[in-house]
Parts: C-alpha cells; structure tokens; sequence
C-alpha cells in the first residue's frame, strides 16, 4: 500500500509540474542475480535473489525535474526490495534531492556558477571511473574494489552540497575548475534524529533520560554533549578538480573524521557508560572509518580508445580511547586470542589506517572496436595499531587485481573473461613482555586467484550474463566467534574450489 501511495504521488506531481512547464523526466534500473548452483567440496548452497554487491535485488524507479527556468528542480529514486530479516518492503534510493542554481535569474547565464542541494544523495562528478568486474565476489572471497576505491564519491543520507564552478565567465576551454563540499548537521548523542540547528544549541538536557553525561571525543572530560559547528565542518567532505583540455580531470578532496568516530555512548537498558556510539553526526557517510583522508586522483580520457583513471588515499594517524577492533576475528587455528581483538581497556592506542593506491585501465582498440579491455589494481599498506608499551600490529601489504577482455561477437552477444588475484601479506603482533605466537596470523597470509568465462546476451532495454565462475582460495579460514563457547571458530572457507553459475540480468530504460 505504502509503494502505491508514492508512485500515485509521483505521478500527480508530475501532472502538476508539467501543467507548470516544469520538464519532468522518469527512468529505471535494476538489477538481479540468481545463483542455482554453487559448490565447495561436499557443500553446496543456492541463492535465489540477490544483487551482485547485497542481499536483495535493485528494482529501481527514479523521476527527475527541472523548472523552465532551469534554474531548479529536484532527483528521487525509489530501490525497492525485501529486508531479508523481516520481510518487510525496503524502499531506499541513491537520491532524494531538491536543487537550486541561486544566480541563475540574477546575472547571466556564464556567471551562473553555484549550485546547491540538499537531501539524501550520491554525487559523482569526481569518482572514480574504472568499475570492477560484476562477478567480482563469485570469484574473490573479499571481492573486488568498487570505483570509490580510485576516488570517493559524495555520500550524504541527511546533507548538503555545493557545487561552484568558478570559471564559468571564461567562456573557454579551461575553464573546467570546479569546487565541491559537503556537510551534515550536528546533533547531541541523545537527541535521536532532532537535525535543525535550534534543537543543538544547548546540551538537551531533556533528553538525557538517564542522567548519564557523555565524555566528547577521545578525551574523557564531562563536558557538554553537543556538537559544535567546528565538529562539523571539521567533518567536511571537499574536493576540487580542473579539467585540462583533451587530457583529462585532475582532483583531490579533503574527507573530514567525524564522519563515523567511535564516542563513548549508553548501554540501553543501564545507566553505565559502557558502549559506543559510532555514528555522530547525522549526514555524511563513511569511506575509511575513524581518519581524515587525503585523496587525489587523475582521470586520462583524452583518447577515444584508452581511459586511464589512476587514485590514491592517505589516511592521517589519529589517536583514541575508545573501543575498537585491533585485529579481525579472522585465525587459521584453535588458539584464543582474546586480548588481540577488542581494545577493552580502552587505553590509547594510535591508529595508522592503510595508505591505498588504485589505477583502473580501459583500451578499447581502433582496428578492432570489439575488443575490450579493463584492469583494475588496487594495493593497500601501511596500516598499523599501537598501544605504547602493549602492542603494534602492522596490517600485511593487500594487493587486489584483476584482468578482464571482453569481445563483441554480434550485436547482442558478448563473450568475456574475468581473472582476478587476491594476495594478501602476512600481519604481524608484537606484543611487550610476552612471547610471539604466529599462528595468530599466519592465516592472514594468502593468495586467493578466481577465473570465470562469461556470456552476456542483450535483450532490448537490458542485458543477462552468466557464467561459470570458479573461485580458488589458497587456505582454510576460519572467523573467531567471541560470544560461544561451544562454537569457537566457524569455517568461512574450506580451502578447496568454489564454483559458481551466477545469472545476472541488468535493465535500463
């Protein structure tokens, strides 16, 4: 009931905007993914409805519009699907948007130049071009990097955004300089989802049920709970970018760490302070949890046969109190690590997240159009945890690469292949005072491969590919269940083949 009132509703909106001159625009996408067979050795399982990156497949709807002005207008998609804990209809979209270019009636068109949204939405003007393979977790266990992995996308589910193109009134060539940001808004910890400014003024006491008062950040003072707008903007996405004529699209950005920082938080039911609140400020997502990031990227696009799109992120160190994880609950053995997995003690530890570096390649060449080629690399080193005079872990080099030709052999049937490589170095634990037990992580040493030909046939408004898809990992694995004492260690892989036959269909009209 509840998806026929919107549709309805979209539909009057439209007649409405249209009896006003508004130009109104509807489109969709989706996609969805059976699995009949997949196999393990003995094992075997089946998947019915998925998507080739979550549980439940995309059934979009989207409507786009635009007054005769053109000066504002507004985006909204509608995803339904099935949360496959409930049962119940999911309806969540990429945007949810209203936008207006403020100058627009003001100063001529070349002036133009600032446009501002507000909503939930995911704006792309910088990221990352190269995409990884669409069967990528058929044939990895840890998947492939998606196209933010080169550069990040803005990500907002309550934000706003501006978009400024200073250079408009040249006129030329060069004037591709273009300045984006982003912000959320600030909340107490306590005020649920209380997002206008008035509301945050002050502690919200009121609010505060229990009495319990919220230490701010890593340091354990008892002040106020309220985020001030310094927390926010500090919070900031920003990112400029200049095209260069015929060659391509320089950019870098700014990602500010109150995105998703671990706070301390109440325990529900208790009045001790005991658990932690990850997500501060309602607004912008997360890319790499807890850091301000650094990133820059080059897209070459200034050939018609070679797309050349290569990015780079530097997580800066930071310092913490709270609660987190130190090393995945991921062994190759019976052995207990218990004091290796959460920092309980909360005593500081200082964070290094890994350094990233992506390059994805595209050649499709002239003398013979049918053939392409795409290769992602992704490599990823650096990161490390300290607890001064406890413990330093240092995170393994992770290289995820891949190699995928594809060739057209009629005009609705692609034949194609994906081969991908996983490598992943050894971790190390150095712990003060006690004895090295490697098997610790010698599990995180490994060099998983997967290999899978595919077809793809064109149906008119969308497409189906399958495949046989054959994942190869190196070892056995294994997750560390913390909370069971009768189930100590639960297998994620075996170590032997997994072979798969995804079928994917993809629709865009």
């Amino acid at each position: 009931m509840q998806v026929k009132k919107i549709v309805l509703a979209l539909f009057v909106l439209a007649a409405v905007c249209t009896a006003a001159g508004a130009q109104i625009t509807f489109g969709s996408w989706g996609r969805a993914v059976i699995t009949p067979l997949t196999f393990m050795g003995d094992h075997s399982a089946v998947s019915a409805a998925t998507s080739t990156w979550g549980d439940v497949p995309r059934v979009g709807f989207s409507a786009n519009g635009t007054a005769p002005s053109e000066n504002i207008g507004f985006n909204i998609d509608f995803d339904f699907g099935v949360d496959v804990n409930t049962g119940n209809v999911a309806i969540i979209g990429d945007n949810a948007k209203t936008w207006v270019k403020p100058l627009g009636l003001v100063l001529p068109e070349r002036f133009n130049m600032l446009k501002l949204t507000a909503g939930f939405f995911k704006e792309d003007d910088f990221r990352g071009r190269i995409a990884p393979s669409e069967f990528g977790s058929w044939l990895l266990y840890n998947g492939a990097k998606n196209e933010d992995n080169i550069f990040s996308r803005f990500d907002a589910s309550a934000g706003a955004h501006f978009k400024l193109e200073p250079l408009m009134w040249l006129e030329s060539d060069w004037d591709g300089l273009v300045i984006e940001g982003a912000f959320g808004s600030n909340r107490p910890l306590a005020a649920a989802n209380k997002i206008r400014a008035i509301y945050n003024l002050l502690n919200n006491e009121d609010n505060n049920t229990t009495g319990v008062t919220y230490p701010r950040s890593e340091a354990e003072d008892t002040g106020s709970r309220t985020v001030s707008v310094a927390d926010v903007y500090k919070a900031m996405q920003i990112a400029l970018a200049y095209r260069i004529p015929n060659v391509g699209l320089a950019r870098v950005q700014f990602i500010g760490n109150n995105r998703e920082v671990f706070r301390w938080g109440e325990s529900s039911g208790s009045a001790s302070i005991v658990d932690i609140q990850r997500q501060l400020m309602i607004g912008l997502n997360k890319t790499i949890p807890d850091a301000d990031v650094i990133e820059a990227a080059f897209l070459y696009d200034g050939s018609e046969e070679l797309v050349i799109d290569f990015g780079v992120k530097i997580p800066l160190e930071y310092k913490t109190k709270a609660e987190f994880t130190i090393y995945p609950r991921v062994i190759g053995s019976d052995n207990n690590p218990y004091d290796l997995i959460e920092n309980l003690n909360r005593e500081e530890a200082i964070v290094q997240r890994p350094y990233v570096f992506a390059l994805g390649v595209r050649w499709t060449p002239a003398f013979l159009n049918a053939l392409s080629l795409t290769v992602r690399a992704d490599l990823s080193l650096g990161g490390s945890i300290k607890k001064t005079g406890q413990l330093e872990v240092t995170n393994g080099m992770a290289l995820n690469a891949w190699l995928m030709p594809s060739f057209r052999v009629g005009a609705n049937v692609i034949l194609g292949l994906d081969v991908g490589i996983d490598l992943h170095g050894e971790d190390t634990i150095k712990r003060t005072g006690l004895p090295e037990i490697p098997a610790w992580t010698e599990v995180s040493k490994y060099t998983d491969f997967g290999i899978g030909p595919w077809i793809e046939l064109g149906v008119g408004g969308g497409r189906v590919r399958t495949g046989v898809i054959v994942m190869i990992p190196e070892r056995a694995r294994y997750v560390y269940n913390e909370n069971s004492n009768a189930y100590r260690n639960s297998p994620i892989l075996t170590g032997d083949p997994v072979i798969s036959v995804p079928i994917s269909f993809t629709y865009s009209f």
